[in-house]
């Protein structure tokens, strides 16, 4: 007994037995072997079949695109017999050859072990190249786990004729346990091998030299051809490509997953940082946790933000705003800080850079830097634009990033914050107010005088406050002009014409 098991990329695989004497293959519903392809011929070959001698031959019958055995196209008009294991072609539509037992019940199918190898994947390939080329079109553009998972299974189903399909995730594996329906894939799992019984082949998904999941395929319906070689060639060919996929949609996810961390990164330090702290993320799987650090910190805040909104109009202090923001962020990622934003104004962090000025130095400059911006949005005698109060204070303070890794936010704590925040509200206007530990380490290149102490609760000493003098003196013009230049050159017209509206609504 003999027979054809068809196989086509848009259906299920379908046997048809062979009956003695001759069949006609075509792409007519009244030839005996319907193929349903359109590189078919409407009687496109022939095949005979003669149960004496065991014969079964093939003759193509002139057709247009030609019939092939063994990926040999058939030349003349003369028979060629067919051995068992042969594989015929037409178009799309794959026949492969068959001796069957003269009893169903002496099918026994595929039962034992195969190592998964690259031979073995080679060769599922050689064997399906129409098959293989098929799922690769439809899995290329799979860009998420559960479309692929979908596209998997069904492909499976119709390549296959299986009633039962399931993809095990590698993260799923521990979840099993040898013993019963599982023994199989525990099994599979074990040995990175292909694993079948009559009835059920298990195949692993190999990808990067690690298995990323398994396919398991099961016939359970009455009736049912046990699991042989080609369906063992399909499942492979199939585990091939979804491995493939699998990687695809892991590096894509990756790629997703590093621009929302660098986005959210970008949103408190310089993008020069940001790649260093990236680098150290795709390590470890977080950020810095909270710490204790020696740092400088900074706080610039509007002075009555209400009293600009009122005068400016909602829309354009929203674009005021806005722009202000952009401007402090800039100044302070430019001096190497880090920035975290207040309703009306700016908290910077600074730390000890290997090459670099001093950290003091930095929030100095920078906060000069925005009391610059501030001072050129100043209208005529009418009224001013923005006034704001700059204060730097350096200590000891809790350092790090708070929350999940999708919504961490940078953040900083300690008494040091506190002391800071309160000598802002007395460096309005457009001056800068330091802390002591700051004022010693930046009084031999900025002009340094005593303010006098601040009483600060739940502290028992006075905290003494300094301010920064903006005079023009020799060493600070040095410094300011080299700044100032090199901010002017990287302002955008869009910090310009702020300053220039705001002008305009103060004549």
């Amino acid at each position: 007994m003999w027979s054809l098991t068809i196989t086509n990329p848009r259906s299920e695989p379908v046997q048809i037995k062979l009956v003695a004497g001759k069949m006609v293959l075509g792409r007519m519903e009244t030839c005996d072997i319907v193929i349903k392809d359109g590189a078919a011929s409407r009687k496109h070959a022939e095949i005979y079949y003669d149960p004496l001698p065991e014969l079964v031959t093939i003759k193509d019958l002139r057709s247009s695109n030609g019939t092939y055995v063994n990926r040999q196209r058939i030349e003349g008009e003369g028979f060629v017999r067919l051995r068992d294991g042969d594989v015929i072609r037409i178009g799309q539509a794959v026949m492969h050859l068959a001796r069957l037992p003269d009893r169903p019940t002496e099918q026994k199918g595929l039962t034992g072990t195969r190592q998964f190898t690259r031979e073995l994947v080679l060769e599922a390939v050689d064997e399906h190249p129409i098959l293989f080329q098929e799922i690769t079109e439809k899995l290329n553009t799979v860009v998420d786990l559960d479309t692929a998972i979908r596209q998997v299974t069904e492909l499976i189903k119709k390549a296959m004729g299986v009633d039962v399909c399931r993809i095990i995730l590698s993260e799923n594996f521990k979840n099993l346990s040898a013993g019963g329906a599982d023994d199989l894939v525990v099994r599979s799992i074990r040995n990175s091998s292909v694993e079948s019984n009559p009835m059920s082949l298990v195949v692993p998904v190999i990808g990067a030299g690690k298995p990323l999941a398994l396919l398991y395929m099961e016939r359970n319906r009455s009736g049912a051809r046990p699991i042989d070689q080609l369906d063992m060639q399909l499942a492979v060919a199939i585990s091939h490509q979804t491995a493939l996929t699998l990687q695809r949609i892991e590096l894509l996810d990756r790629i997703r997953r590093e621009g929302q961390v660098k986005q959210l990164l970008l949103r408190f330090v310089s993008p020069v940082e940001a790649e260093g702290l990236l680098k150290d993320y795709l390590k470890t799987g977080k950020f810095p946790e909270l710490s204790e650090k020696k740092v400088t910190v900074m706080f610039v805040e509007m002075a009555d933000p209400s009293g600009l909104a009122r005068k400016l109009g909602a829309q354009n202090f929203a674009h005021f705003l806005n722009v202000f923001y952009q401007f402090a962020t800039q100044a302070v990622f430019k001096r190497g800080g880090m920035v975290k934003y207040l309703g009306d104004g700016v908290l910077a962090v600074f730390i000890d850079a290997i090459d670099g000025p001093a950290p003091e130095e930095s929030a100095v400059v920078a906060g000069r830097e925005i009391i610059d911006f501030a001072r050129r949005t100043e209208a005529p005698s009418s009224g001013r634009g923005c006034v704001v109060g700059v204060a730097i204070n350096s200590g000891k303070a809790l350092v790090g990033y708070v929350g999940t890794q999708e919504r961490a936010e940078f953040n900083v704590f300690g008494n040091l914050i506190k002391t800071t925040y309160r000598m802002q509200e007395y460096a309005v206007p457009n001056r800068i107010f330091v802390g002591q530990s700051t004022a010693g380490a930046i009084r031999n290149k900025y002009p340094v005088l005593p303010v006098g102490s601040l009483s600060m609760r739940g502290s028992e000493q006075p905290v003494q406050v300094f301010e920064v003098s903006l005079a023009r003196t020799a060493p600070f013009v040095q410094a300011d002009d080299d700044s100032q230049k090199e901010n002017d050159k990287e302002m955008s017209a869009a910090f310009k014409s702020v300053a220039e509206r705001l002008k305009a609504l103060g004549k």
